[in-house]
């Protein structure tokens, strides 16, 4: 309806120019991209975010957005394994700004979380066991405790 009107509106107007008038012509082709732009982007999903926040390697961003979603979200158990396997991957492999005692001892509270929310996760397990041997084998006291 507000199509026709505006169609009829700027027939009736301005120099013909065959079919259609000069502001029809541009109505045609403004128009769509004025719709467009009313329209906001699409909300991103929570499995996007969590994504776009592993890219950049922010995992306490993504585990502080999973936990604002709460634990009815469909999917927030499985993305929560995701992010703390992956930080905890981040610490024993990547990162180098931290000192290798406290970047160790995060990353097995990291991988203790993911043994607890998936007790099947080999990758977890073999992580945890590595890390407490080297522990063993310093002579040191196996850090306590669980990611949140």
């Amino acid at each position: 309806m507000i199509m026709s009107l505006l169609s009829n509106f700027f027939q009736t107007t301005g120099p013909r120019t065959g079919f259609l008038t000069i502001p029809a012509t541009a109505m045609v082709f403004v128009l769509p991209l004025l719709l467009a732009s009313c329209s906001g982007p699409e909300p991103q999903t929570l499995e996007a975010q969590v994504a776009g926040l592993l890219e950049q390697n922010e995992h306490e961003q993504a585990l502080e957005l999973l936990g604002d979603a709460g634990e009815d979200h469909p999917g927030a158990e499985e993305l929560r394994v995701q992010v703390h396997l992956a930080y905890a991957n981040y610490l024993t492999h990547e990162a180098d700004h931290l000192a290798m005692g406290a970047r160790m001892a995060t990353a097995l509270r990291h991988y203790r979380r993911v043994a607890e929310l998936d007790p099947g996760n080999s990758r977890a397990l073999t992580h945890i066991e590595l890390i407490e041997g080297i522990y063993e084998q310093m002579g040191r006291n196996i850090p306590e405790g669980v990611a949140e």
